[in-house]
């Protein structure tokens, strides 16, 4: 559906070169949520842009429906984006114009018929749950139902791709969720494929099916959510899931690991599926001559699966903790030894 191959984007700036986006490859399948998160002025604005064609790349391929833009006239490529809707972070609604128009304004454009537009517009604003504020004007309504208007106003012409730029970071968290849970009804009852771009790790959780990670320039992990968020592989990703997933360990937690160093008791496992629900350490407990502590512990769930995370004391002779780790191991859950600074 969407597709990009060893894309670059450089700016040109004092002088000097900046590359936005550094060889990116990356593919979105039809139908999915996928998100894309990063730093500030990590080229995630500069990526989405380029499906739209708000911005051209420097080099490379965006492959979009089938279509490589770059390779593609004016007039074609605006064939193309008649199928592409785009929700912003400040909502761009215009304050002179009412609900109505501001829906109706990309199928004004497109020169549809007064009657059609009617339809249409109704529709939408019953879908989003404001049928109610159609001759109202934006400075009447709250940040969340501007949103509202936005994603109204952006399927309007009923695209197949949905663009969603931080379109939730100017919301507090309860109108956040409102607007997720209305992506994911799109997403359900249009089958539109939606990218989103986010600097906030909540928002992938909540919503996505795969996400990608963007560091200067370039994807630097990629993969489904759960795998991401469950065993992130790179500093910067590891950076992001502990904002939402609370898995670091507390400073009095880490004192009681340095006091255990070389003893080799201390141990993460994490508990995926239904091996999250199994009582395994009580099992091991009695198979073992050993006892255990649990010094700390969350469960989540994970794109509705369970992932537990527990940081485990374990009391015995050497020779029994290491008959528990392999019988923990078999039981196909994560183990391994922790020290204070790779907690």
């Amino acid at each position: 559906m969407i597709e990009f191959q060893n894309l670059k984007k450089v700016y040109k700036s004092g002088g000097q070169q900046v590359a936005a986006l550094d060889g990116i490859d990356l593919k979105i399948n039809k139908g999915e949520i996928f998100g894309v998160i990063g730093f500030s002025g990590a080229g995630k604005s500069s990526l989405i842009r380029c499906v739209n064609w708000l911005e051209k790349p420097t080099s490379g391929k965006v492959i979009v429906s089938g279509h490589d833009l770059t390779a593609l006239s004016v007039r074609e490529i605006r064939e193309v984006k008649r199928n592409i809707g785009m929700v912003f972070q400040h909502f761009n609604l215009l304050n002179s114009k009412t609900v109505f128009a501001n829906v109706a304004m990309p199928l004004t454009l497109a020169k549809v018929s007064k009657g059609e537009i009617k339809k249409r517009v109704h529709e939408l604003l019953e879908f989003v749950g404001l049928a109610d504020k159609a001759n109202s004007y934006p400075d009447q309504l709250s940040g969340g139902q501007k949103q509202r208007i936005g994603i109204a106003r952006a399927l309007a012409t009923q695209p197949s791709i949905l663009l969603c730029d931080e379109a939730t970071s100017a919301l507090d968290p309860q109108t956040t969720s409102s607007i997720l849970q209305l992506l994911k009804k799109i997403n359900k009852e249009y089958n539109i494929t939606i990218l989103i771009i986010t600097h906030e790790m909540s928002v992938i959780r909540e919503i996505c099916d795969r996400v990608a990670v963007i560091e200067a320039g370039k994807i630097i992990e990629e993969g489904t959510v759960f795998n991401v968020f469950s065993s992130p592989q790179t500093p910067t990703a590891k950076n992001f899931v502990s904002t939402v997933m609370n898995d670091q360990i507390p400073e009095s937690i880490k004192q009681v690991i340095e006091k255990q160093q070389g003893l080799q008791k201390v141990f993460r496992i994490n508990f995926v599926g239904n091996s999250a629900g199994q009582p395994l350490l009580s099992q091991v407990a009695k198979k073992f001559n050993i006892d255990f502590n649990v010094l700390f512990g969350n469960i989540t769930e994970l794109q509705g699966t369970p992932f537990g995370n527990l940081i485990v004391e374990f009391q015995g002779q050497d020779s029994e903790i290491r008959r528990a780790i392999q019988y923990i191991s078999q039981e196909k859950v994560s183990i391994k030894e922790v020290t204070a600074r790779a907690s």
